[in-house]
């Protein structure tokens, strides 16, 4: 047994199948160093000591430090498979991801959150699942699956999920629906975490919400809302990602109440900032630029999510899972080696192959014509204004005939893609300034329809169909196609290598300059413009969506 020889290793009885000698330890939990050899023995620690083993690493001069937990991502937003992911993320450091797969669950349902996790199984990173709570976002928007309190109680069985995933609908929460509170209560009677979401929630609504059992938050964008918050008892996730930023502003409750704070991705870093600057290595490094000290920065991105998902890792200390960093500079995060699971991760490739069904997730009724998206009318029109470094849209009210690329009126569509319902929802928008031709995604949250913004009718359609031939992915059209990404895993993720993505990404964004388009971040800002549950206006394929009224409205005043 597994357990036997563990002790056995631990009292020096037997060889350990591994050692790091002379190592630096930094132990987050008693925050000081410690020189002695880790004894590993399978995929667990054994013991601190002195101790041999039958394979051993001198880390003279080296620290080592637990590997590093992300406590809040998407690994679907890397647009990486989650084997090219690991293979990027592992070797800067990153051993675990607390995960949260709603992209693909929005898509595929429960099946397609097990196969993100059985591809999980064939690589060095451990990916702890936790299940998504609103899928679908709403009910303004045809999404691909729904996933139920009784499909929650199912998942809570499987190996690797360990709660239930952030509960961004706190409206239902505080308006006691139904089951919105069946699913809070299956998580709860099992004793697992469940992580919230609740931007600007405060006061008695805020203590509403985290008594139904809610602990966690990483949407707080002041720091008087994230003291409100700890002094509750939330767990503050503090996000720093390519595009939203947050340490800077709550870096006073970093360094007050660190042990009760975790540095996350939130899934938002690009695929070139992954592979130039890291993943949650650069996010530590980040707090320690900004002044944390190394130890506490590093406690923030191990022991306490480890503490808070009740995760055997975190912490380099006997019965954890043997995931070690060695480090020459600690506050530079300078990678020598990583152990993940017990074993010095060497080349990671992928083995593992996708269902069918995952790879054909797009659905059209038929190729998609100029008739199909037609804005009937003229008149006063609700425009949905892009905000720069923003999900939130504002609303612009104009006379409007039809596309006006002076005026930076666009047209917008949301084709489904999930059932062939034949569903397109069409709106106006200003904000990306494309001059010429159209671009259009299947990345699109919550629901991952497809959403295309353009000039013309024709090069939306070209941009729509080319994506439906594609099996999803990220295309740019001028008369003809321009660039584009293929993401055909459920039309959220790449099969192909992190640095291709990376450069056919770059090509899009140079290719929609070329277009005239200003915004600097139009794929990500493409993506939530189909997000009905973010203010003020949103376009699904049911429609123009008023948030704040939370109904299908009409183009026209």
């Amino acid at each position: 047994m597994q357990i036997e020889r563990l002790i056995d290793v631990a009292l020096g009885k037997e060889k350990a199948d591994l050692v790091i000698k002379n190592a630096e330890i930094v132990n987050v939990l008693t925050e000081e160093f410690i020189k002695a050899d880790i004894a590993i023995c399978g995929d667990r620690i054994a013991g601190i000591g002195n101790y041999s083993g039958i394979e051993e690493i001198d880390a003279e001069g080296l620290y080592a430090v637990p590997g590093l937990i992300d406590g809040h991502t998407h690994i679907e937003m890397s647009m990486l498979s989650v084997t090219e992911f690991a293979r990027v993320v592992v070797p800067k450091g990153t051993t675990s991801v607390v995960a949260d797969p709603h992209e693909i669950a929005n898509v595929l349902g429960k099946e397609g959150i097990r196969v993100l996790l059985e591809e999980a199984k064939t690589t060095p990173l451990k990916v702890f699942c936790m299940i998504p709570s609103c899928v679908p976002s709403s009910p303004l928007e045809t999404s691909g699956a729904k996933i139920t309190a009784e499909d929650i109680a199912e998942m809570l069985e499987w190996e690797n999920v360990i709660g239930l995933a952030e509960m961004m609908n706190y409206p239902g929460v505080i308006n006691k629906d139904t089951e919105v509170l069946r699913k809070i209560e299956v998580v709860r009677a099992r004793g697992k975490p469940i992580d919230g979401h609740c931007p600007m929630l405060r006061g008695k609504d805020l203590n509403a919400y985290i008594s139904a059992g809610i602990g966690s938050d990483h949407e707080s964008i002041s720091e008087d809302e994230a003291m409100e918050k700890l002094r509750l008892g939330m767990r503050i996730m503090i996000r720093e990602g390519s595009v939203a930023r947050n340490l800077k502003t709550l870096l006073n409750i970093a360094k007050k109440a660190y042990r009760w704070c975790m540095l996350v991705t939130d899934g938002d870093r690009t695929t070139r900032d992954l592979i130039e600057q890291g993943y949650l290595d650069y996010v530590y490094r980040r707090a320690v630029e900004e002044g944390v000290d190394p130890i506490k920065a590093l406690q923030m991105c191990t022991l306490n999510p480890a503490e808070w998902f009740g995760i055997d890792a975190g912490l380099i200390a006997p019965g954890r899972y043997a995931d070690i960093v060695l480090l020459k500079n600690l506050e530079r995060f300078e990678v020598v080696r990583v152990i993940a699971n017990g074993k010095p991760v060497g080349e990671i490739r992928r083995t593992y192959e996708y269902p069918k069904f995952v790879k054909s997730s797009v659905k059209l009724k038929k190729p998609i014509e100029p008739k199909d998206i037609a804005i009937e009318g003229k008149g006063m029109a609700r425009i949905i204004r892009v905000i720069e470094g923003e999900i939130v849209t504002g609303e612009d009210r104009e006379y409007v005939e039809g596309i006006d690329v002076e005026r930076d009126i666009l047209k917008i569509v949301v084709v489904e893609r999930h059932k062939a319902t034949g569903n397109i929802g069409k709106a106006y928008i200003r904000g990306f300034g494309i001059k010429r031709g159209a671009f259009a995604s299947s990345v699109a949250h919550d629901a991952h329809n497809i959403v295309a913004v353009g000039t013309n009718d024709d090069d939306i359609c070209r941009a729509v169909n080319r994506i439906a031939e594609l099996q999803g992915g990220i295309v740019v059209v001028d008369k003809e196609v321009k660039a584009e990404l293929k993401l055909d895993i459920a039309g959220l993720m790449s099969e192909e290598r992190a640095e291709v993505v990376a450069e056919k990404i770059d090509r899009i964004h140079e290719e929609l300059r070329k277009l005239g388009c200003k915004h600097p971040s139009p794929i990500f800002a493409l993506s939530f413009m189909a997000l009905p549950v973010i203010p003020k206006l949103k376009v699904t394929d049911l429609g123009l969506v008023d948030v704040e009224r939370f109904e299908v409205t009409d183009i026209f005043v």
